[in-house]
């Protein structure tokens, strides 16, 4: 199913997408169409995927929570133990107890990054200018 949506758009970005929308060689209407599907939210089903939940109150979060959940990282010995042990993990075999200590660390770091990324995101949308990767690092 489709829907016809009407926008007034700036002249300047009206040619901004016509330009790519020849360097694509596409329709004008599909080329934008494609953006917006690109850009927009993740439908989320609360009942298939362990983190949905989790993003979805995000949706909900004070401006200033989000800023801090962007910036969220593994603690420093976290991040050490990670390091250590995805090393020694591709020199061999890990035993059973680190192979456990390195699953834990890996999913930690995935939701981890999975919510300061939806974090950013929503904090995009409501309109603030996000830090670029280099001020990220100066952060740290």
């Amino acid at each position: 199913m489709s829907q016809t949506v009407v926008l007034n758009l700036p002249d300047e970005t009206i040619v901004r997408y016509a330009w790519g929308a020849a360097a694509a060689r596409k329709p004008l209407e599909e080329f934008l169409a494609d953006r917006l599907n690109e850009a927009a939210p993740v439908l989320v089903d609360l009942h298939t995927r362990p983190f949905d939940a989790d993003l979805d109150e995000l949706n909900r979060v004070s401006d200033d929570n989000l800023w801090s959940i962007a910036r969220q990282r593994l603690s420093d010995s976290e991040q050490e133990q990670y390091d250590v042990l995805l090393e020694k993990n591709q020199l061999a075999v890990l035993p059973p107890h680190e192979q456990a200590v390195l699953q834990r660390l890996g999913n930690r770091a995935r939701h981890l990054t999975l919510r300061k990324a939806h974090a950013f995101m929503i904090l995009k949308w409501r309109g603030y200018k996000l830090p670029s990767p280099d001020e990220m690092q100066e952060d740290e």
